[in-house]
Formats: C-alpha cells, sequence, structure tokens
C-alpha cells in the first residue's frame, strides 16, 4: 500500500506519460480516478515544468535538460527550496552530485531524507540524467576490476 505522497507522486508520472500520450485531462482524470483537485495540481505542475522548458530554450536554444532550472521542475516547493538553499540550481547540478562518488549523497543535506532522494532520483531518470547504475557489467567491474574487457587483464582462451 503506497502512502499519500507516493501515490501522488505515482499519479503525477502518470499523467505525464498519458499527457505525452496526447491525453486531454479530462481523459487523465477519468481514467486515473483523481479528484478536481488532484488533477488540477497535477495540471500546474506539468504547465511549470512545461514552460520552464520553454523559456530555456528560447532564451538558449543550446540548452539540454541539464541547464532546466530545478525552481521550475516538478519536484514539491519546499524541495525545490531547500535544493537551491543547498546551492543547487539545475538538474545538472544535482545529476552531477550523484554522478560523483567522492561526494556524500544528498541525504546528508539538511531536511532531505530518502524519500526526497527519491523522488530527485525518479525526475532525473525522467530526464535520462541519472548515473548508469543499471549497469551490471560496470558495477562489477569497478568492484573487481581484473574482470575487465582489458586486453592486458583478461584471460588467455583456453586452446
Amino acid at each position: 500500500m503506497l502512502s499519500r505522497p507516493e501515490q501522488a507522486t505515482c499519479n503525477l508520472e502518470d499523467a505525464r506519460d498519458l499527457r505525452m500520450a496526447g491525453h486531454s485531462y479530462a481523459q487523465i482524470r477519468q481514467k486515473l480516478g483523481l479528484s478536481a483537485s488532484q488533477i488540477s495540481l497535477i495540471r500546474r505542475t506539468l504547465k511549470r515544468a512545461k514552460a520552464a522548458q520553454t523559456r530555456l530554450l528560447k532564451n538558449r536554444p543550446d540548452a539540454t535538460v541539464r541547464d532546466l532550472p530545478i525552481g521550475q521542475s516538478i519536484l514539491p516547493a519546499d524541495l525545490r527550496k531547500r535544493l537551491i538553499a543547498a546551492g543547487f540550481h539545475t538538474l545538472g547540478d544535482l545529476a552531477q552530485r550523484l554522478a560523483d562518488p567522492c561526494l556524500p549523497g544528498l541525504e546528508t543535506l539538511p531536511a532531505i531524507g530518502p524519500y526526497r532522494v527519491q523522488l530527485i532520483k525518479r525526475m532525473l531518470a525522467h530526464f535520462d540524467l541519472l548515473p548508469e547504475a543499471n549497469d551490471l557489467k560496470a558495477a562489477i567491474e569497478a568492484l573487481f576490476p581484473e574482470w575487465g574487457d582489458d586486453d592486458e587483464t583478461s584471460p588467455a582462451p583456453l586452446p
């Protein structure tokens, strides 16, 4: 059973996918079984994220998803404020922090726990900004470098 915030996050992600597929908000509301206030919140959130992308591309045509400001992302308002106060301004800043193994995780920031980090990672995964954590081969090679594909460390083939 999902908690209310987790259910809201799932609804937002499902609505984003349905909206990208061309469904209207009325169809999304009916399909997901949302109330009028829930679909209103989803509409405002998706509108804010789309407007941020439009403004960014209008001002900087060469901009990428990494340049999107955190203040206009789909994250909850309190989390956006905390991340900006911690010195993160773009999605690229967050992705860089998560990709650097020398730095501590985002959980170490004040008032950002595992649930909020999960929200951040889900948003970054949507934009394909997460480091390649799902690459099992790379993870194994990082732990056991002798099993890498280097010609020097590979065992000789059997005759």
